[in-house]
């Protein structure tokens, strides 16, 4: 547990930039296996821990719940961040339009190396065998995941992403912030394992994808609304929707 970092995302709340349109497509789940803006969604799980560990102490969502969800968020992929200072909260975020949105649902990285100095693959064994066993058994407490979105059910054990072995470099100022005690402030190897969904939100309206565990019920929702631009109009101009 301790060097495991936890991610863990209980409530959530975004706000869709969308346009307007006489047809709108419901909220997608990206199937796992599905390639999304070039990549796989397990790359994209990837991408996130990097991003989640870049954005410096004072800014990062991670810590300050009221910090803007979009600080660093360059990638075509918006990562909804965690929060590490309370198990239920509830944040709101702005999405640009068509950008697909990656959702943590339970997530793990495991990474080297730690202060303990046993923790250390075994004779023989790689860094990445060693990590990914260590990922796995932490993981394998948790059970009973349940996952719906718009009250269909969606099975999660199709949604779990297990990366290779990755490096990532922590923002130093994140050191001793973050629960995660192996962290460095350089370059060093992780291996993620957890629950991931990739959601293509539609441009309004309201949906609610929800998770939770039967220890945990804490809902997830997840709240679509269009967001509107103020528009100048001359004397004679007619109103227009944005």
């Amino acid at each position: 547990m301790k060097r495991i970092l936890e991610t863990v995302l209980y409530a959530a709340a975004l706000a869709g930039l969308g346009g307007c349109g006489s047809e709108e497509p419901g909220l997608k789940v990206f199937a796992p296996q599905e390639t999304v803006q070039g990549r796989s969604i397990t790359d994209w799980t990837e991408a996130w821990f990097r991003w989640n560990f870049e954005v410096p102490a004072h800014q990062n969502p991670a810590l300050i719940l009221e910090e803007d969800c979009g600080v660093g968020q360059d990638a075509p992929v918006f990562f909804v961040p965690v929060y590490d200072g309370d198990t239920t909260y509830r944040r709101t975020c702005r999405v640009p339009a068509a950008k697909p949105v990656l959702v943590p649902l339970w997530v793990i990285i495991n990474d080297h190396p730690c202060p303990d100095p046993d923790f250390q693959p075994a004779p023989g064994q790689t860094l990445e065998d060693f990590l990914t066993q260590g990922a796995f058994a932490f993981n394998a407490q948790f059970r009973d995941l349940k996952v719906t979105v718009d009250g269909q059910d969606i099975d999660p054990a199709a949604h779990r992403h297990t990366t290779r072995m990755f490096h990532f470099a922590a923002d130093p100022s994140l050191v001793g912030k973050l629960p995660d005690p192996c962290l460095q402030g350089t370059s060093q190897p992780g291996v993620s394992d957890g629950w991931w969904l990739m959601l293509s939100l539609p441009p309004r309206g309201t949906r609610r994808p929800r998770h939770g565990r039967v220890s945990h019920p804490s809902p997830h929702r997840l709240h679509v609304q269009p967001h509107r631009q103020p528009v100048t109009r001359g004397r004679n101009s007619p109103p227009r929707r944005t």
